[in-house]
């Protein structure tokens, strides 16, 4: 079996799963055993990033909103399941994770008789994290927006998100790395805006274009963040 490193922020993240159960009046046994394997799902090798403590920073993120912008949300609890879900199952060398993410919870939802638009409101939120250039608009926006919201932090957690990232992709040879991590880099650079709401846009997207931009600088000078 392939190593799972101990999950970090275990019981703060078993207490905001069951919240959202008993919002959902679904805190059953088997709601708190999905909450136990989404979390050891998401410590699984070979996560450095995409890992429990970037779940608690998304869940932080929707707290901050629900806080400042309490009428700013559709649906917070297919949003809040979409954060739970949207990097459930990552390999890096895979395509598909969002999509079976999202398939895994779809099947989920459904297993626990909530309605079936809550269902595919959640799966397509999490197809919606594969960042692909677009508009979206409402609910999906914030989704998207938290996923993003590392890419304007300081300077030092910025770092080590780089760090992380090229942690997981260690099997990938520099010149390789460097090619696509640049191009993905780019690609956010060159947007009109990365974040889509107000909200994140008035607080990250300065920061976030500096911290692109640096480490776009970083890779095509040869520096290396391992």
């Amino acid at each position: 079996m392939p190593w799972r490193r101990q999950p970090v922020h275990s019981a703060e993240l078993l207490s905001q799963w069951q919240s959202l159960g008993q919002g959902l009046q679904c805190d059953t046994s088997a709601w708190r055993a999905e909450g136990r394997r989404l979390i050891r799902s998401w410590a699984h090798w070979p996560r450095a990033y995409h890992d429990t403590t970037h779940l608690r920073a998304c869940l932080r993120h929707l707290q901050m909103v629900h806080a400042e912008r309490p009428d700013a949300l559709h649906d917070a609890h297919a949003v809040a399941l979409a954060l739970w879900y949207h990097d459930a199952i990552y390999w890096p060398w895979s395509k598909h994770n969002e999509e079976r993410s999202a398939d895994w919870a779809h099947r989920f939802v459904l297993s626990q008789e909530l309605p079936a638009a809550l269902a595919q409101t959640v799966h397509q939120h999490i197809l919606d994290t594969r960042h692909i250039p677009g508009s979206l608009t409402g609910d999906a926006q914030w989704v998207v927006d938290i996923d993003l919201a590392v890419l304007g932090q300081s300077d030092a957690v910025y770092g080590q998100f780089e760090r992380n990232v090229r942690r997981e992709y260690f099997f990938v040879r520099w010149p390789r790395y460097v090619a696509g991590r640049s191009a993905v880099l780019q690609g956010f650079l060159d947007r009109p805006r990365i974040y889509g709401t107000d909200w994140f846009f008035q607080r990250y997207e300065t920061q976030a274009r500096v911290n692109l931009s640096n480490a776009l600088k970083a890779l095509q000078d040869g520096k290396s963040s391992a």
